[in-house]
């Protein structure tokens, strides 16, 4: 069930459209990352969800509720949707506890039980009661300004890039953290981060944004090996982007003659291999001359670039697989494991494992 619904939202400073004609829906309990490089117009859309901004055209829904329609907007105060930014915005002369309760009713005779129970939910110990922000790890502030949030019982969680600030293996756990928080608590959240591995392993729903539009929303695992064209298939992770030829059930790429749900297409294509694809096994070269699998792909090495767990070879492709118009393939480039790397100079089959995805 749709729970947010932005309709035709549009934002422009002066000349510049920061967010341009975005259609979005968001189903109740899910969690969506919005995701795209600096600029991209992500936290504009996030401060009109939030209410902090009036979009200029466009229709933003909560649960039925209209909460913008062009520039006549429900204040931030009324939308029932909570905060979180990237330096948690913790009032630094306030302790743990009333930087967590600020938005509580003071009178209510259950008020320090209810900071508690918060508390406990971020997993903060009662220790910290009485400390303030700066006496509090960067994880620790992020837990509390969560804990903030939670406490006015919000419909909607929005994360402006909360875990940037933080170191990476902390920032993983955190996202972890406030990821199994929100699902328990089933309040529906948005997440704003240029980090592709973050959006993709968080969320529910993933929403690609470029220059202000945006260009591509799904499932994690669906944009990841199906994106909409090489920017984004670039931006969410490693890409080897090749030109092809198509033709009825098969692939003639610079790695052999694939097999393929080509459908109706036929001719000419580029296409997209993840690096994870692909398996490189050691031949000799007079494997690779005397007696080839006409449908392999093989290479040379020619270069290596060692980067522990993953590392960068660059393959010379050998023979007539990927050559276009009488050229021979270019030297490609595959990030692998370092378990069995080959040498520089090493004669290789490139194998591919699942089929690759083809551009419109």
């Amino acid at each position: 069930m749709t729970f947010l619904d932005i309709r035709g939202v549009t934002k422009r400073y002066g000349v510049t459209t920061a967010v341009d004609d975005v259609t979005l829906s968001v189903a109740a309990g899910s969690r969506t990352a919005v995701v795209g490089p600096s600029g991209s117009g992500k936290t504009t859309l996030l401060r009109l969800i939030g209410g902090f901004e009036a979009p200029d055209s466009g229709q933003v829904t909560l649960n039925g509720d209209v909460l913008a329609d062009g520039t006549a907007i429900v204040p931030a105060h009324r939308r029932s949707v909570g905060f979180v930014t990237q330096d948690g915005s913790l009032f630094p002369h306030l302790t743990v506890a009333d930087n967590i309760g600020f938005g509580l009713d003071k009178r209510s005779p259950d008020r320090s039980q209810r900071i508690l129970a918060l508390m406990d939910m971020v997993e903060l110990d009662p220790i910290m009661l009485n400390r303030r922000p700066h006496q509090l790890s960067g994880g620790q502030q992020q837990r509390v300004s969560l804990a903030r949030a939670l406490a006015r019982q919000p419909k909607l969680m929005l994360l402006d890039e909360p875990f940037s600030a933080l170191d990476t293996g902390l920032r993983e756990n955190m996202r972890k953290a406030v990821a199994a928080v929100l699902k328990k608590a089933g309040i529906t959240t948005i997440l704003v981060t240029h980090d592709q591995a973050e959006a993709l392993s968080f969320a529910d729903q993933v929403a690609v944004m470029r220059q202000g539009k945006l260009v591509q929303a799904g499932p994690p695992r669906s944009l990841y090996l199906n994106p909409s064209d090489r920017t984004t298939a670039s931006f969410l992770g490693d890409a080897i982007l090749l030109p092809a030829e198509i033709g009825n059930g098969w692939i003639d790429c610079a790695f052999g003659r694939l097999v393929a749900n080509t459908a109706d297409r036929l001719g000419k294509a580029e296409i997209m291999l993840r690096p994870e694809q692909l398996k490189l096994v050691a031949v000799t070269e007079k494997d690779v001359m005397t007696s080839p699998d006409a449908s392999a792909g093989y290479g040379k090495v020619v270069d290596i670039e060692f980067g522990g767990a993953v590392c960068t070879v660059m393959l010379a492709i050998m023979g007539s697989h990927g050559a276009q118009d009488g050229k021979p393939a270019a030297p490609v480039q595959i990030k692998c494991s370092a378990v069995n790397l080959p040498a520089t100079g090493d004669h290789v089959r490139i194998e591919v494992l699942g089929e690759p995805h083809i551009f419109a």
